[in-house]
């Protein structure tokens, strides 16, 4: 059976806990464990909220943050395998504040080539073209430019 992958800034509440285990008990977290805790310190701890019977991520302290979500579609069955939080934290700037990609789904992965994260971070890029004076799309982690936004 065929499946494919959508980017969303809705999820519903139903996904909770594949989002949870996603985002909060990733295998592969240590990998950039570091970044994580500089990002928390500086932007705040992740949390999933609902409202409307859909879910979103809040940022402790920031309420102007932004989600989206990769979900996998197969069928009648969906489930969250990406997901990124992002801020407009200057005039010029969106940076990436938080990511989770299923361990499925993530380099080196049984689904590693869907490049989840990568189709999620393009989509931001997008975000950031039409949103006016944003110059710049940044990665918390890595403090990384990611590319030009207007280019």
């Amino acid at each position: 059976m065929a499946h494919r992958i959508t980017i969303t800034s809705r999820l519903p509440a139903a996904m909770r806990g594949d989002l949870e285990a996603m985002l909060f008990f990733n295998t592969r977290q240590h990998r950039v464990r570091d970044g994580i805790e500089a990002t928390i310190e500086r932007f705040g701890l992740p949390e999933i909220v609902e409202r409307d019977g859909y879910l979103r991520i809040r940022v402790a302290g920031r309420a102007e943050v932004q989600s989206l979500f990769a979900v996998h579609e197969e069928g009648e069955r969906a489930r969250p395998v990406g997901a990124v939080v992002y801020v407009r934290d200057t005039f010029e700037r969106i940076t990436v504040v938080h990511v989770g990609v299923a361990d499925d789904y993530a380099v080196g992965g049984r689904h590693g080539d869907e490049r989840v994260l990568l189709r999620l971070l393009q989509e931001i890029r997008r975000v950031a073209r039409r949103t006016a004076g944003i110059r710049h799309v940044e990665f918390a982690y890595t403090r990384t430019r990611l590319r030009e936004a207007t280019a």
